[in-house]
């Protein structure tokens, strides 16, 4: 068995030797760090706001874009690598209206079930194939979407996602967090 790459390693708290962590814990940090800058970004939003439309054409609310984010997240994450049933209505989640308590409440489920999932997850698991979504334009041409891709995806799409939250605020005139 060959040894893990250099950037999967750390170093122990006390200085000592490298540890192995598994890369399934290397996505669940990842996601944790998006996840809980989405609540940043939203922590001190008014509701009002929170819920309000730009008037920009095909733009979403801070709302819908949250729980579009967290949606998707658990598809890719849960159903897809977790193979665990979840209910999903992608079409209302760009309708959706609430609170950041809600958000928040929901955000705390979704992370508590991302890392049952991924902190579990052996390595050996991010080569097998999952079951592809009909509408995914960018899986590869020449294999089956496996584990590791549909992790990459909900990296790249909660990325994308808090960038719009960012760009979101700015346009409803809130002040820039960082």
């Amino acid at each position: 068995m060959s040894a893990k790459p250099s950037f999967l390693r750390v170093l122990s708290c006390d200085g000592g030797s490298p540890m192995s962590v598994s890369e399934g814990a290397c996505f669940a940090h990842i996601l944790e760090r998006l996840t809980r800058d989405v609540l940043f970004q939203l922590e001190d939003v008014p509701e009002a706001d929170l819920n309000r439309q730009l008037e920009l054409p095909e733009t979403n609310t801070l709302f819908a874009l949250a729980t579009h984010l967290v949606g998707a997240a658990e598809y890719w994450v849960l159903a897809l690598v977790g193979q665990r049933q979840i209910s999903r209505d992608r079409a209302a989640e760009f309708q959706a209206r609430g609170s950041f308590s809600e958000l928040q409440e929901r955000y705390d489920r979704w992370l508590q079930a991302m890392h049952e999932v991924l902190d579990a997850l052996a390595d050996n698991r991010l080569q097998e194939p999952v079951s592809q979504p009909t509408s995914y334009r960018y899986a590869p041409p020449d294999r089956p979407l496996i584990v590791r891709d549909a992790l990459l995806h909900a990296v790249e799409h909660c990325a994308l996602h808090l960038g719009h939250i960012q760009l979101t605020r700015q346009l409803l005139g809130l002040p820039v967090r960082t």
